[in-house]
């Protein structure tokens, strides 16, 4: 019995390492237009406790729910912008907060980088020859 148990957990472990070795990292950058404070939450997770105008989240492809608290420096009043964002593999998001007087700020998508990962911008981790 032991023996079944403990093949088991070896195939899940086992499946579950090939599974994220296989996995693509993707990501969603959030700037604000005008450098104010913000705060990103990703399905409900906050990623930066203190507010910057900048914010990198990484992760896995997928659907996200993405809110984001920004502060409008034109009335000076903390506003809450949602989005749903599917991000898809190997690929980064970047997205804008874009304020406009009178009106409430938008969340908007500036481009797609692809993903580099850095086991290939070091040569030396697969490749037996010295780089010179």
């Amino acid at each position: 019995m032991k023996g079944v148990v403990a093949a088991g957990f070896g195939f899940l472990c086992l499946l579950c390492a090939s599974s994220t070795a296989e996995a693509y990292i993707s990501g969603i950058a959030i700037q604000s237009e005008a450098h104010t404070s913000m705060q990103v939450f990703v399905n409900g997770k906050l990623y930066n406790k203190t507010p910057n105008s900048f914010v990198r989240v990484k992760s896995l492809p997928g659907l996200f729910h993405v809110r984001v608290k920004v502060l409008n420096p034109h009335d000076k009043r903390y506003y809450i912008v949602e989005k749903d964002i599917r991000v898809e593999k190997g690929l980064e998001f970047y997205y804008k907060i874009v304020f406009k007087k009178g009106q409430r700020p938008v969340l908007r998508e500036v481009r797609r980088y692809p993903v580099y990962s850095k086991y290939f911008l070091d040569p030396s981790l697969y490749n037996r020859h010295r780089v010179t």
